[in-house]
């Protein structure tokens, strides 16, 4: 027969207290060991660089691996170890020659900038800005966007939006200045919309007006008959006349 122990309160007390340590130190642990499994690298990040001297290639392959860093919790030092796993061809290279120049992460970042995509001077930002206006088969949102890239690389506060959309509303087709007034609107996004409207409605125009028209220009004029809508092998006029003359 079992015997019942008998323990006094500060007999209890300690054994609360010793279970709940234990508790706390196998949390600890627990917490250690998730820790350790989740410790993040490169190995794994989808973004890769090769070395081309493109702005806007440097600026996507840094803000992939900035968010990637930041969601795998990589800390710095574990990223300034992994990073040559994201370089392959001349970057690889280059990596190399330059590897110890890089204290921090920042440093790494800063070296990836000043190589590949050094800053441009503002003059010439602003002659790549107006070399080239809209094209009649560009959308107005990829030409507003690969011109607001461009105004964002010149100096910080150097133009607010409104002598941005100056710049940029002056190089679009005719075709969207003759519909959108330039008082009619006051942020881009306003503009864009008005944009989509037109293209929209030019879409619908152009396919109305795909069939053949009785009596326009774009017709196929019958060189027996001297009517409109068919060619001289389709003439039913000619084929009947042929026949009665076979008969």
């Amino acid at each position: 027969m079992a015997q019942m122990v008998q323990m006094t309160t500060e007999q209890l007390q300690q054994l609360i207290e010793a279970v709940r340590i234990s508790a706390a130190n196998s949390a600890v642990q627990a917490a250690e060991t998730v820790q350790t499994k989740s410790k993040g690298s490169f190995s794994n990040c989808p973004s890769r660089f090769g070395g081309q001297r493109d702005h806007e290639a440097v600026e996507e392959f840094i803000a992939s691996i900035v968010t990637y860093k930041e969601i795998e919790c990589i800390s710095d030092e574990d990223a300034l170890k992994g990073i040559s796993l994201l370089f392959y061809g001349l970057a690889s290279t280059w990596w190399q020659g330059v590897r110890k120049e890089a204290k921090t992460w920042n440093d790494v970042l800063a070296l990836i900038r000043d190589h590949f995509s050094p800053t441009k001077p503002a003059y010439q930002i602003y002659m790549e800005i107006f070399e080239k206006k809209q094209d009649d088969h560009v959308a107005i949102d990829t030409f507003v966007c690969q011109k607001r890239a461009l105004l964002a690389q010149l100096p910080d506060d150097r133009h607010d939006e409104e002598t941005e959309i100056d710049l940029v509303y002056g190089l679009l087709t005719i075709k969207y200045r003759k519909h959108i007034a330039r008082h009619d609107f006051k942020t881009f996004r306003e503009l864009l919309e008005k944009g989509r409207i037109i293209e929209h409605n030019m879409m619908e125009d152009e396919t109305e007006q795909k069939g053949p028209v009785r009596g326009s220009k774009g017709t196929t004029r019958c060189t027996y008959c001297k009517f409109r809508g068919h060619t001289r092998e389709q003439c039913r006029k000619r084929k009947s006349a042929e026949e009665d003359e076979e008969d």
